[in-house]
């Protein structure tokens, strides 16, 4: 055999290979047995502790629990007993708050009755004194507009039959210049017909008679022409 693996080299290096990672292995392996064996002690010897710390703080807890229960007790109780006589003292003062209100309301009530009787009392003096002022200013009017009508119908009446007269002149004047107006523009129609009329007589040298004719002719032509009224 070892006539073989001299003469083959690499089946002796391959078989050294072989036997070195086998014992790596074996040593590797019996290591971690002993490292697990430690770890599992230590575990072990860490929870028997931490059982019997959780044992102490369950009891410290329980008598922890319990005091504060009997302090609860004490408070509950105490706390009720301070409730009862707070609420006692409470009602008291309520009543004594509620009978001065009512007095006080009561009071109030009077004094406001009374002064409503009293503006009542007021009022009704306040409006006879109002109503006699209100008669007499109402008669005080009145008499003063009856004088300002009576005034002012007097002064229009006057100026009335002043503006009639003075209308009137004014309708004579008118009516006497027109009729001067008329009696010149007639008296300017006349003579200058009559001028044209002896102009035609004597252009013609007509008779007496016929010259009457002539002018009575002018005549009734102007009246027809509205020249003579």
């Amino acid at each position: 055999m070892s006539a073989y693996l001299l003469e083959n080299p690499v089946v002796l290096i391959f078989t050294i290979f072989a036997t070195v990672a086998v014992f790596l292995y074996l040593r590797e392996y019996n290591l971690r047995k002993k490292f697990e064996s430690a770890d599992q002690k230590t575990l072990d010897e860490f929870r028997q502790k931490g059982l019997e710390a959780f044992h102490q703080s369950i009891k410290k807890s329980q008598n922890i629990l319990g005091e504060a229960e009997l302090e609860g007790v004490k408070v509950v109780a105490d706390t009720r007993f301070a409730t009862s006589k707070m609420e006692q003292d409470y009602e008291k003062n309520l009543q004594a708050i509620v009978a001065q209100s009512q007095q006080a309301i009561t009071a109030a009530q009077n004094q406001f009755l009374e002064f409503i009787q009293s503006l009542q009392l007021k009022s009704r003096q306040f409006e006879d004194i109002s109503l006699k002022k209100g008669e007499e200013r109402i008669n005080r009017m009145f008499g003063t507009l009856e004088s300002n009508l009576s005034d002012f119908l007097v002064s229009s009446e006057q100026k009335t039959l002043s503006s009639i007269e003075l209308e009137l002149k004014a309708a004579r004047n008118l009516i006497e210049n027109y009729k001067e107006q008329q009696l010149k523009l007639i008296d300017e129609n006349i003579i200058a017909m009559m001028e044209q009329t002896l102009n035609i007589v004597l252009a013609k040298k007509l008779s007496l008679k016929d010259q009457i004719d002539l002018v009575y002719e002018a005549l009734e032509r102007a009246k027809l022409e509205k020249f003579v009224v």
